[in-house]
């Protein structure tokens, strides 16, 4: 997986790319710069289902370990869904996962949507340090 910055503040998630640097080190990197973003992703909350139970635990450990700094510089996440209706059930996962994150969960229908609805996550009083 890849974090794409070429957009920032709005980075997206890359799952068909393979990346030298694990995904885990990515979130890292851009949580040490300090600076507000907006998670973007092809993928639902639950999408996970062919995990392994070390691999969750991983997960969980390594979100337990950045929970404060996701809280403090990530706006949101937004799921691309493809203009698809969304479940009640990936809805529920959704606002779960939110909660559990700090931040909210939107969806939308495409690229441009995305982006489109990070940037007003991140709200016009973030936007000075981009100049």
């Amino acid at each position: 997986m890849l974090l794409d910055r070429s957009r920032l503040p709005v980075v997206f998630i890359r799952t068909d790319a393979d990346a030298e640097t694990s995904i885990n080190d990515q979130i890292e990197a851009l949580l040490e710069e300090r600076r507000p973003f907006v998670l973007v992703t092809d993928h639902a909350p639950d999408d996970h289902e062919d995990e392994t139970q070390e691999e969750r635990k991983e997960r969980a450990l390594f979100f337990k370990k950045i929970k404060d700094r996701m809280r403090v510089y990530c706006r949101g996440m937004i799921v691309i869904d493809g203009g698809r209706p969304t479940s009640p059930a990936i809805k529920i996962a959704a606002a779960t996962a939110g909660k559990a994150f700090g931040f909210a969960i939107v969806f939308a229908a495409d690229e441009e949507e995305a982006e489109r609805k990070g940037r007003s996550l991140i709200g016009s009083r973030d936007d000075a340090w981009l100049l």
